[in-house]
């Protein structure tokens, strides 16, 4: 009774940073994919673009391999609230810059690409470090809960805003989500004004000078980064792939609903686990999970439920990097870098991810199916999580919690 007590007494001391990240994360640079996807059918219909001119554009997202280590390193060295200011306060006003734009291709390409560099500086890499300060016990947990600020909202707000849009136009329509973000901004910082956040003193040549020496670190970027192959599947894929299977329209839109509702399942169940359990076999066994789900999609074994199990399998691992990575991270290098450790292991998440979406474009025209890059895809997972489990040597001793 007495741990139990303990642990809620731990969300109550540090609701103000856990709202906060929630509220942040949620309501700004993560929440582009929603707005992209709600608001993509207007701006196509109303500027003439093509879908593939659109489809082009994503490439914009990938400036976040370079932005975010910025960012992380940001955190560390000026603290969260005043990193977090910027590209907080900024985002509204771009969502208003692209309501009033004048329907050029290079305009909006533009507005995008200066967002997406700003405002990298409102994601989990930036907001996570004051979680990871307030919280010891549930620090996995609290991570997850931050990170489902995005995911909730989206899900929440897409259809109320496409309703709004159909109404009232898609110009509204983005005003309306920059007062919203622009609100949300401002609580946010209310939440975050005050908390616990000790910037680092140490230049930034120390710092990368010791986590680039540091072989743990080398361990977790290599895991990452061949874990992280599968999941361009999981972000772009999944009607595709479900399609190949022999399975309908309708019931390859049900497996994109899967993997998202198992995604956010992952984050809560591996947070927990990750905080009761040790580290290093939680983020084996949670990232291993996609082999079994990879080879099963490349079997002969079509049905229905062999798939919605491999989708599940998939999603359940894609949500626990949200919490399993930066648990590692404070574990094995403190508080005070943070950020700095996090913006890189996010930058190689996002360059395999890239590397996976290559990968299917070449197996599929080489073959004309997703199954070359299955059995690939399965292969570097199971090389990733196995990896992890180096991190439980003796030589990887943690950081003690009191320095952290």
């Amino acid at each position: 009774m007495g741990r139990i007590m303990d642990e809620t007494g731990e969300f109550r001391r540090n609701w103000r940073p856990l709202a906060g990240a929630f509220l942040g994360i949620g309501s700004a640079l993560s929440l582009n994919t929603y707005i992209l996807s709600t608001f993509a059918p207007y701006f196509i219909a109303e500027f003439g673009w093509t879908k593939e001119q659109w489809t082009w554009l994503s490439v914009v997202q990938m400036m976040v391999i370079f932005s975010i280590p910025v960012s992380g390193r940001l955190a560390d060295r000026f603290g969260v609230w005043r990193t977090a200011a910027v590209g907080a306060l900024s985002y509204p006003l771009f969502l208003v810059a692209i309501a009033f734009m004048d329907g050029s291709l290079m305009t909006y390409f533009w507005i995008y690409v200066i967002q997406t560099i700003v405002c990298s500086t409102t994601t989990s890499t930036v907001y996570n470090r004051v979680v990871a300060q307030a919280f010891v016990r549930n620090r996995g947990l609290a991570m997850g809960l931050a990170g489902s600020g995005a995911p909730l909202i989206g899900a929440i707000g897409a259809p109320l805003i496409s309703l709004y849009v159909q109404n009232y136009g898609f110009s509204a329509g983005y005003v309306l989500v920059a007062a919203f973000c622009m609100a949300c901004a401002v609580g946010t910082l209310w939440l975050l004004k005050g908390v616990k956040d000790e910037p680092t003193k140490a230049s930034a040549r120390a710092d990368y000078g010791a986590v680039l020496s540091d072989r743990a670190f080398w361990i977790m970027l290599a895991a990452t980064f061949l874990v992280n192959v599968p999941f361009s599947l999981a972000t772009t894929q999944i009607k595709l792939v479900s399609g190949e299977q022999g399975l309908p329209d309708t019931a390859a839109a049900l497996m994109v609903t899967a993997i998202g509702l198992a995604s956010v399942a992952g984050r809560f169940i591996f947070g927990i686990a990750i905080d009761r359990l040790n580290p290093p076999r939680v983020a084996a066994f949670g990232f291993a999970l996609p082999v079994l789900g990879l080879l099963l999609l490349a079997s002969p074994l079509d049905s229905f439920a062999v798939v919605l199990f491999a989708m599940v399998l998939i999603g359940f691992a894609f949500g626990s990097e949200a919490d399993v990575v930066p648990v590692l991270v404070a574990r094995h290098f403190g508080i005070a870098r943070f950020g700095t450790v996090v913006g890189l292991l996010t930058a190689a998440m996002g360059a395999a991810m890239a590397g996976g979406s290559i990968l299917i474009a070449l197996v599929q025209r080489a073959t004309g199916s997703f199954n070359g890059y299955l059995f690939v895809a399965a292969a570097m997972t199971a090389v990733g999580s196995l990896l992890f489990l180096m991190l439980g040597g003796r030589r990887f001793t943690p950081v003690p919690t009191a320095h952290s």
